[in-house]
């Protein structure tokens, strides 16, 4: 009884009063200052991500309204404006391919190939269709140049069904290649998409220069 209630000494008093002040301290770094820092921090690396994030967002802004100034200008020019659809746009296009073949007797289509330059998709494709006049196939070519959907034709030939009729006045065969155009803007790939082959040839070129540069040295 008299060890506990005996007075303390001031020696004692100090360092009970260091003791109570790391306790404090101890608590105010774990509880207060920390999650604070924590949370300063976590604060300026989601900005600096949302300020990068903006950067981008600014840069496909500006190519999107210089993309609109140059589909403006070709329209006011006379020229027919089409869409490039996001990618993958395989089964719109199919569909569009077969409701412009339905009037024909029987028809082929097939896509041969996908290739990828930057943001641009290049989907080609073949045709074969049987129609009873070549006015009838020269409409379907006039409908598929002039599309919603961007399409290029890049052959085209007619034959007669039958050997003694002339392509004016028989039934025609005829054969076309063409290519739709696609865009990686709101696209998202998958397993069909190939690499992008002007990211190669960046690859290739730089490759080669620093070979180069090794020889040189």
């Amino acid at each position: 009884m008299n060890i506990l209630s005996r007075k303390l000494s001031s020696r004692e008093k100090t360092l009970l009063v260091v003791l109570v002040l790391v306790i404090v301290a101890a608590l105010y770094y774990l509880l207060i200052f920390q999650p604070v820092t924590d949370m300063i921090t976590r604060s300026k690396d989601n900005a600096a991500s949302l300020e990068t994030q903006l950067i981008t967002l600014d840069a496909k802004v500006a190519q999107i309204q210089r993309m609109q100034k140059s589909v403006a200008e070709y329209a006011e020019n006379g020229h027919i404006v089409s869409i490039m659809p996001s990618y993958s746009a395989g089964k719109q296009e199919l569909v569009f391919l077969n409701s412009t073949l339905a009037a024909s007797e029987d028809y082929y289509v097939g896509f041969t190939g996908i290739t990828r330059e930057g943001n641009q998709i290049r989907r080609e494709f073949a045709l074969k269709f049987t129609v009873d006049r070549y006015s009838e196939a020269e409409n379907i070519i006039n409908i598929l140049e002039h599309s919603d959907l961007r399409c290029l034709i890049s052959d085209f030939s007619v034959k007669p069904v039958e050997q003694e009729e002339t392509i004016e006045n028989g039934k025609v065969e005829a054969n076309c290649v063409a290519t739709f155009y696609e865009t990686m803007f709101g696209g998202v790939a998958d397993a069909e998409l190939p690499e992008d082959s002007a990211k190669q040839q960046e690859e290739v070129v730089g490759t080669y220069e620093y070979e180069e540069g090794s020889l040189a040295h």
